[in-house]
């Protein structure tokens, strides 16, 4: 190994730093080194920031009434007050923690049912896999949307049930796309000589089949994410969701039909679904071309 140079150890800090910077640079997957990745990712890491320490920086209580009511955007309310002296300001930051994290948990436990439905169903197949797939063209045969609005109102209208309403219609689409890959890997030949081997079926499916479905799947549930926050919002839009008080994003949208004229009361809530959707979106699509090779030549 080379000792450093004079001119190495004399050269300033800022150009040793360079090749370290460059480095890690080329660390992060190529996909995601794009200015439509970049900019999704910060976009996102944003919202997440947002979503977990909202209730820190929001200035003022997002359900404090003491506020002129339809106040325009100024300098005391940045994004304008609602129809109660809200700021909406702090009433989007709040929502942040609201929509997005009960969207990654939706996506969570649809990825998790949906998966673990799918790998038992292809594994092993016969009267398994028919009761499963049977039971998944059943959700899978009503409009999702239509399907998620009958199951949260049966359920009663409020934020947990219109998540187990989502988490209904969600799982199907796991299921399939993970049997779907089971199939063509339980004939491989590295599954079947690990059951020569004496490997017991839950031993195959931990250390064979999971880890090769492990990545279409996390590509999936990225863009699922929002999906999933649309689903919530549109829920709550409803009135079968998130009540108010609640600082919610969708329930802002529904208050702002009331007072069309004002515009910032459902413009700023909507920008902020826009962005989530967008941000998590591209981000799914740069997941997805780092996961696939070929994509990733082309």
């Amino acid at each position: 190994m080379s000792r450093p140079t004079t001119a190495d150890l004399t050269a300033p800090r800022s150009l040793l730093g360079r090749p370290r910077r460059r480095r890690l640079w080329r660390a992060i997957p190529k996909a995601w080194r794009t200015p439509l990745g970049v900019a999704a990712g910060l976009i996102a890491l944003g919202w997440l920031v947002i979503a977990l320490i909202g209730p820190a920086i929001v200035p003022h209580d997002p359900l404090a009434q003491d506020l002129p009511r339809f106040q325009a955007p100024s300098r005391a309310a940045w994004l304008g007050t609602d129809e109660l002296g809200r700021d909406v300001f702090s009433r989007v930051l709040a929502g942040a923690r609201v929509t997005i994290l009960l969207s990654l948990l939706l996506v969570l436990m649809s990825m998790l049912v949906g998966s673990l439905l799918g790998v038992v169903a292809g594994f092993f197949g016969r009267w398994v896999d028919e009761v499963i797939m049977r039971l998944t063209d059943l959700v899978m045969a009503f409009p999702t949307v239509i399907l998620a609005m009958v199951t949260a109102a049966a359920l009663g209208a409020s934020l947990f049930n219109a998540v187990l309403a989502a988490l209904v219609v969600s799982w199907p689409s796991y299921a399939r796309v993970v049997r779907s890959m089971v199939l063509s890997l339980r004939s491989s030949e590295f599954v079947a000589s690990g059951r020569l081997l004496g490997f017991s079926p839950a031993h195959s499916m931990r250390v064979d089949i999971l880890p090769n479905v492990a990545g279409p799947t996390l590509v999936m549930a990225s863009l699922d994410i929002g999906t999933a926050a649309l689903l919530l919002s549109g829920l709550s839009f409803l009135g079968l969701g998130a009540k108010p008080p609640m600082p919610e994003w969708g329930s802002m949208v529904a208050t702002a039909v009331q007072n069309f004229d004002r515009w910032w009361l459902g413009l700023f809530p909507g920008l902020a679904i826009l962005t989530v959707v967008m941000a998590f979106n591209f981000l799914g699509d740069a997941l997805r071309d780092h996961l696939d090779p070929g994509a990733e030549r082309a």
